[in-house]
């Protein structure tokens, strides 16, 4: 089988585990083949199609960024809401993605998809939808991945019990009960419906797409749903994704609903393993910490969106130093309001300093670096991901170090979390594949997806103005 091979000459490599140095790296097929001293010459290969090489003399490479947490129907919603708690950001946001077509999910995720390749981020964690969901809107999201060239593991949300850690004080008004976009669906119903798109789409695009199923909230799930779910991913061998702990009633549905925390009743059910991830994981004691660390499960930070929600801080030095793994995401970018993993690795560290006066506990940019690829490759479970070593999947990217803010080059490592954007992102290649370069998306047309989106919110809030209006009652009634 003849194989495509791609040469990136004398390019200083930056990775978690290694300090930067100077190296040829080699990409055949969908992964490296060697990493070396730099050398003028090209061994033959008489398996290979051709040869493309890469000039790095003024370039960094690194590995792609994970995002480990994001919600691909709030791409079009950026800039939609601001001095909002999380309660009455997400009455505003069903009303939001409710009732969309399967063109308008595909474009919502690959208008994501640009942004992120424009970032540097070469493989997202997607919790979708937001409500139930059917298998075309399935179909849709996983064809915009195909199209965009993106490694991705689909989070199908579900749940099967009333969103009560978002209803106002005493209760949703009567009025809103009979259009609630909340009403669970039955739980048979998304058991079937997620089982069928696994079957169907798991290892979509050569294995780069992935599904799992992924609880919306645990106290948005009955025990029932929860055992479902930790039996689907032992079946189909995936991950389980969801919501933890992100606002302090969560916390406390979990005392009154169990008479323990949400992580201990989590463990008893079998769940807290290295399958899970959980975006959030703010309202979490030292005792679930240590739980969640001794079972491998993966916290994903969305400092971002935590602060814009007001919904707090996340212990990450904490995590960090009890061995527990931690990931990092934007999460939806109406919570953000961007898809920059740069600024959400700057903004993870130095969250965690104000409140510790020993700097040698801060967490640190190699830390950063970490939570941003190897962390985030482990909720993908996706062995070798993250690293720039032969046999890893060739997920990298090429920042430009002629950019002003690289110049002049003190500390690669420093000045990619602290100072870094997607601004100097040059080169993009996932699974061996080139996918922008030169700063130019190559792998689809962004400007057909731009064009479209522009008026889409548009559009939604005409078509849902009675979601907007039941959401409006329910936000005048909530703090």
């Amino acid at each position: 089988m003849m194989t495509h091979r791609i040469l990136v000459r004398d390019v200083l490599v930056l990775a978690a585990e290694t300090a930067p140095a100077r190296r040829d790296v080699l990409i055949e097929g969908a992964r490296i083949a060697a990493v070396r001293a730099p050398s003028a010459t090209i061994e033959p290969d008489t398996h290979v199609i051709d040869t493309q090489v890469i000039d790095g003399r003024d370039k960094l490479l690194v590995p792609g960024l994970v995002n480990g947490h994001t919600h691909s129907p709030l791409n079009v919603l950026k800039g939609t809401g601001d001095v909002l708690s999380h309660p009455a950001f997400m009455w505003l946001n069903q009303a939001d993605t409710a009732n969309r077509s399967s063109d308008e999910i595909r474009l919502s995720a690959l208008l994501g998809c640009i942004e992120h390749l424009r970032n540097g981020t070469t493989a997202v964690v997607d919790h979708f939808p937001e409500q139930g969901f059917v298998s075309s809107d399935v179909d849709a999201v996983v064809e915009a991945y195909e199209i965009a060239g993106l490694r991705a593991m689909v989070a199908l949300r579900v749940f099967d019990e009333p969103y009560s850690d978002i209803d106002p004080p005493g209760g949703l008004p009567t009025s809103v009960a009979a259009s609630n976009p909340l009403t669970p669906p039955p739980l048979r119903d998304s058991l079937d419906l997620i089982e069928e798109a696994i079957a169907r789409h798991d290892h979509a695009a050569d294995g780069r797409i992935r599904l799992c199923p992924a609880p919306s909230n645990p106290s948005r799930c009955s025990d029932a749903l929860l055992e479902a779910v930790r039996d689907l991913s032992l079946k189909f061998d995936t991950s389980v994704h969801m919501h933890l702990l992100e606002t302090r009633i969560q916390a406390e549905i979990a005392e009154k609903r169990y008479n323990t925390t949400m992580v201990a009743h989590l463990e008893r059910l079998g769940l807290v393993t290295d399958r899970l991830s959980c975006a959030h994981t703010i309202w979490i004691g030292d005792d679930d910490i240590a739980r969640m660390a001794a079972g491998g499960a993966i916290a994903v930070h969305n400092p971002e969106s935590n602060l814009k929600l007001g919904a707090g801080i996340a212990p990450v030095a904490r995590m960090l130093a009890a061995g527990m793994r931690v990931a990092l995401g934007t999460d939806g970018a109406s919570t953000n309001d961007n898809l920059d993993m740069h600024e959400v690795m700057r903004l993870a560290v130095m969250l965690q300093r104000p409140g510790e006066p020993d700097r040698r506990r801060w967490p640190t940019a190699a830390d950063a670096l970490t939570m941003a690829t190897l962390s985030g490759a482990a909720v993908m479970r996706v062995n070798g991901l993250g690293r720039i070593a032969p046999g890893a999947p060739a997920d990298l990217v090429l920042h430009d170090l002629t950019a002003p803010f690289w110049t002049p080059l003190n500390d690669p490592l420093t000045q990619l979390v602290f100072g870094g954007s997607g601004s100097s992102v040059d080169t993009v290649v996932v699974d061996g594949r080139v996918l922008m370069e030169a700063g130019k998306i190559t792998a689809f047309d962004p400007e057909p997806v731009l064009r479209e989106a522009r008026d889409l919110v548009k559009h939604l809030r005409a078509r849902n103005v009675a979601l907007h209006g039941l959401a409006a009652e329910i936000a005048a009634a909530l703090p």
